[in-house]
C-alpha cells in the first residue's frame, strides 16, 4: 500500500551529487577562508552560484559550479522520489521535481557566523540556517489531496493491480505530491533560526573539507521535513 516514508536519506544525497570539494593544501587555511569555503559549499550546492573568492580557493570555474549544482538537484530528485514513495517516476516527472527544488532553494536563508581554528589544525565553523517550511505546508495540503486517490485505490485494489495499472496509479500519486509542493511555493517562508557547527578536517596533504556527518546534519536543516517515528 502506498505510504509516504517520512524519513531521511542524507547519505544518498551526498553520494549522488552534493559536492564537498576540498580546499587548502600547502598554503594552509585562514579563518576567513574557512568561512568563505563553507559559504561557497552551501551556495554552490543549493543555489548554483559561487563567489570568485570561493572558486579561487577550491580551484574551480563556472562550469564546475554548474555541474555540482545539477548533481545536487539530481540528488534531491532521488530523495523526493524515495521519501514520497514514487515507484515509477517518469522522465518528465523527474524534471518537474528538479525544477521544483530549484525554486524551493531560492528561499534559502543562512549565515556563516564565525570560524575558529582548533589545536589539531582543523576549523570549527558556526552556521545559522533558517529552515525552509514548504514540506510542512505541502503536508497539510496532502492530508486532503490524497483522499480521492486512496478512495480510488484502496488496499485491496492495490494488491491486485497489474503492472500497468500500478504505473497508472503511481503516476497519479506522483502528480498529487508534486502539485501539493508546487501549490505552496508562493506561501513558502523560513522557520526560526537553527545553529550548527561544521568541522573542516585536514587530510595528510593539508586539504580541508567538511566532514560527512556535519554536512548531513546541516543539510537536514535546510528544508524542514516532517518526520514520524516508526
Amino acid at each position: 500500500m502506498k505510504n509516504i516514508k517520512r524519513m531521511g536519506l542524507l547519505a544518498l544525497i551526498l553520494a549522488l551529487g552534493m559536492s564537498l570539494t576540498a580546499c587548502g593544501g600547502k598554503s594552509g587555511l585562514s579563518k576567513d577562508e574557512a568561512m568563505t569555503y563553507v559559504t561557497g559549499i552551501i551556495e554552490e550546492n543549493y543555489l548554483g552560484t559561487a563567489s570568485d573568492e570561493f572558486k579561487k580557493l577550491v580551484d574551480i570555474d563556472d562550469d564546475d559550479v554548474a555541474s555540482t549544482y545539477e548533481g545536487s538537484m539530481d540528488a534531491e530528485v532521488e530523495y523526493f522520489i524515495y521519501n514520497y514513495a514514487i515507484e515509477y517516476p517518469t522522465d518528465e516527472q523527474q524534471e518537474e521535481i528538479k525544477e521544483l527544488y530549484k525554486e524551493i532553494y531560492s528561499h534559502l536563508k543562512f549565515e556563516v557566523v564565525s570560524a575558529a581554528e582548533q589545536d589539531d589544525g582543523s576549523f570549527s565553523v558556526k552556521v545559522t540556517i533558517y529552515p525552509i517550511d514548504i514540506a510542512h505546508l505541502a503536508e497539510e495540503e496532502l492530508e486532503t489531496a490524497l483522499e480521492p486517490w486512496y478512495e480510488k485505490y484502496p488496499t485491496e485494489v492495490q494488491e491486485n493491480m497489474s503492472e500497468e495499472e500500478k504505473m497508472t496509479a503511481d503516476a497519479e500519486w506522483a502528480e498529487i505530491i508534486i502539485n501539493a509542493f508546487r501549490s505552496k511555493l508562493s506561501e513558502t517562508s523560513n522557520l526560526d533560526a537553527q545553529s550548527t557547527t561544521v568541522q573542516l578536517e585536514k587530510d595528510e596533504d593539508g586539504y580541508y573539507s567538511i566532514t560527512d556527518e556535519d554536512f548531513y546534519r546541516m543539510d537536514a536543516m535546510v528544508i524542514d521535513y516532517p518526520y514520524y517515528e516508526g
